[in-house]
């Protein structure tokens, strides 16, 4: 099964159990237009693009700690470098590469 599938559609039963709940409690419908614009869960695409976000949003984080506890690293970019370079040190040990 393709990856988000089974999430599109437990979060568009969700949604649509919501909708119609606050129609129920409102006593007010909405549109079908409004209801699938509502109700559609998300794409593949949408599933990507937010991995992608919090991926940047957490390394961007560890770059700006690295940057701020380091003085030394007087830039970003030397704060990046310093991020990766202590990943591929910890993946080496992890791996038995270097003791």
């Amino acid at each position: 099964m393709r990856f988000g599938r089974m999430e599109k559609r437990f979060d568009s039963n969700l949604y649509s159990r919501m909708v119609d709940k606050v129609e129920e409690l409102s006593g007010k419908t909405i549109s079908d237009k409004e209801r699938l614009l509502l109700t559609q869960g998300a794409d593949e695409i949408d599933l990507v693009r937010s991995g992608l976000e919090e991926t940047m949003v957490t390394s961007f984080q560890q770059i700006w700690n690295t940057f701020e506890s380091r003085p030394q690293t007087n830039s970003l970019r030397n704060a990046a470098f310093v991020v990766a370079l202590e990943k591929i040190s910890n993946d080496y040990a992890n791996l038995g590469i270097f003791p």
